[in-house]
């Protein structure tokens, strides 16, 4: 599947696999991104179905909350499986 082409999608997919949502500048400062390299990467993970975003007001204040979504998750631990299941042929 071309989405986990990108190491940058395959970590947020990584880091959202574990929680329940997190804030965009969660996201942003664990993986070291740009606003707007992590707003390019989310917006193809959307695209796919594999997160949602929605503007939320916590404490006052406009947060950017990211989920990732049913499809993501199986996705992802599709991803994880075959990686997993070629590392097991792996001859040194």
């Amino acid at each position: 599947m071309k989405i986990f082409n990108s190491v940058v999608r395959v970590k947020i997919l990584a880091l959202l696999y574990g929680l329940e949502y997190c804030e965009f500048n969660y996201l942003k400062e664990k993986l070291n991104l740009t606003d707007g390299n992590l707003e390019h990467h989310l917006k193809k993970l959307e695209e796919c179905g594999f997160v949602e975003t929605k503007k939320s007001v916590i404490k006052g204040r406009v947060k950017t909350i990211i989920k990732i979504t049913n499809k993501g998750r199986v996705a992802f631990k599709n991803y994880i499986y075959e990686i997993l299941q070629l590392s097991k042929n792996i001859e040194c």
